[in-house]
């Protein structure tokens, strides 16, 4: 049975990066968005983000390797997600579905997934990053009584945090243990203000990036638009792809 989770394992690695090494990064904003820094963003007091459907950039590096790949981004406040990765000929390669502390990764070409929580996800490599997606995504709404400055907080993941604001709009985070977000390029999206670059860095330098196109804010979505569908696929532990 082992054996039979390693050959899994391997073919999924194989795929996934076989694929995304010929995905480069495009990231061309929609034409009636307008992309300004934060100094210049106007909006409405506590314009927030409770749901965001975005076609969607990564990329993930560290010493001696580097990836990236492209898809779409669901989200829905304040826990659920889902990723789908598409291969460089538009089918879907992969797709990450994330809820609360539970995380399913699904090949549903080679017809298996990887299902268990954050801390089964590896420390470090190409899955490393999901470990911090919900930091990741969890911005400030914008407040103008913040105007610029930084914090001293704890955030409601109950970690110690830095916190740095322009404009009343969230620019970094940073971490005692020397992890470091940082949001960029801002629009005003259906009157949400959006950063459409998020780029996460640690103390072991590796860097994390997300790129969004074509955003749209506070749609609805559907029921099971974040259940994944495992019916006919072998379901093994998160810990295998270590």
């Amino acid at each position: 049975m082992v054996y039979g989770v390693s050959q899994h394992v391997s073919k999924f690695f194989q795929m996934v990066h076989t694929a995304l090494f010929l995905l480069t990064i495009s990231v061309i904003l929609s034409g009636c968005l307008t992309v300004r820094p934060p100094a210049e963003i106007e909006y409405t007091d506590g314009a927030a983000v409770t749901s965001l459907s975005s076609k969607i950039s990564l990329s993930y590096s560290a010493p001696g390797r580097s990836i990236s790949g492209s898809g779409y981004f669901m989200y829905r406040k304040p826990d659920q997600m889902r990723i789908v990765i598409l291969s460089p000929f538009g089918s879907v390669l992969q797709e990450i579905f994330i809820s609360g502390e539970f995380v399913t990764i699904v090949d549903a070409g080679n017809g298996v997934a990887f299902s268990g929580t954050y801390s089964d996800l590896p420390e470090k490599g190409d899955f490393s990053g999901w470990r911090y997606i919900h930091w990741l995504i969890d911005i400030d709404p914008p407040d103008s009584l913040r105007d610029n400055g930084a914090i001293e907080r704890i955030n409601r993941f109950g970690q110690q945090e830095r916190a740095a604001f322009e404009n009343g709009l969230l620019i970094s985070k940073t971490t005692p243990a020397g992890g470091q977000v940082r949001y960029g390029r801002y629009a005003v999206v259906q009157g949400v203000p959006l950063p459409l670059e998020i780029k996460y860095e640690n103390a072991a330098r590796e860097k994390f990036t997300i790129l969004l196109e074509d955003s749209e804010t506070n749609v609805p979505f559907a029921d099971g638009a974040f259940t994944p569908n495992l019916g006919n696929i072998h379901v093994y532990p998160l810990s295998s792809l270590k």
